[in-house]
């Protein structure tokens, strides 16, 4: 939103008005379609009744993900040292 807001007012005070036009447009677009899921969750009562999710979900392929996921971001959030090294020396390559 704030990246939105600062390009429609560099475009205002540049008199670019076709960028303007072009991120409104955008915006709508987006908006409509972002509405419409809105509507399909809230407003509309759901076809078949929901299920609850089994009790040994860990044990499943999306679990096991998830769980190393969370495991990655907890680790490499407290120690990121190993992760900027990586990054260090791929850097040449680039």
């Amino acid at each position: 939103f704030i990246g939105k807001f600062y390009v429609l007012a560099v475009g205002v005070q540049a008199h670019l008005w076709w960028l303007v036009g072009a991120v409104v447009v955008g915006s709508a677009i987006g908006l409509y379609y972002y509405l419409r899921v809105a509507v399909s969750l809230y407003l509309h009562a759901p076809e078949q009744p929901g299920r609850d999710a089994p009790s040994n979900w860990q044990y499943s392929a999306g679990g096991i993900v998830v769980l190393i996921s969370a495991l990655l971001v907890l680790v490499l959030g407290v120690w990121p040292q190993p992760l900027i090294s990586i990054v260090r020396l791929a850097m040449p390559l680039m």
